[in-house]
Formats: C-alpha cells, structure tokens, sequence
C-alpha cells in the first residue's frame, strides 16, 4: 500500500481525543469534519456526562 497521495504528499490519519471533564476519561477517535478543540463530543462511556474535544492530531499511516 502507498501512503502518498498523487501529488507525492505522505497522508495522515487524523484523530480526535474526547475527554470527561467529570472522570477524565479519554477517547480517540477517527476526525470528523467539524470537529474543534473545546467543541462539545458525545457522551462518556463510564458516566454519560458529556465530553469536550481536547485534541486534534495527525499520525503517519502504519507500515506495511
């Protein structure tokens, strides 16, 4: 599998981190367009309080 684009740029797979601000859980997650730091995330598995995005991140794509 080739991890560059056509234009010879390397892809990222971009995540994005969720976080509790009453347990502190964190999730990640696949980016979504619309997605920005302090936005409000889906609700947290352990106590169902809402979740805020903390990070947005690129990770070079896994070696083959």
């Amino acid at each position: 599998m080739n991890s560059m684009s056509k234009d010879g740029k390397a892809k990222f797979l971009v995540y994005t981190i969720e976080e509790c601000p009453v347990d502190g859980q964190k999730t990640k997650r696949a980016f979504m367009v619309g997605d920005y730091v302090t936005k409000e995330g889906g609700k947290c598995s352990k106590c169902g309080n809402p979740t805020k995005i903390t990070l947005i991140y690129a990770e070079p794509p896994p070696k083959s």
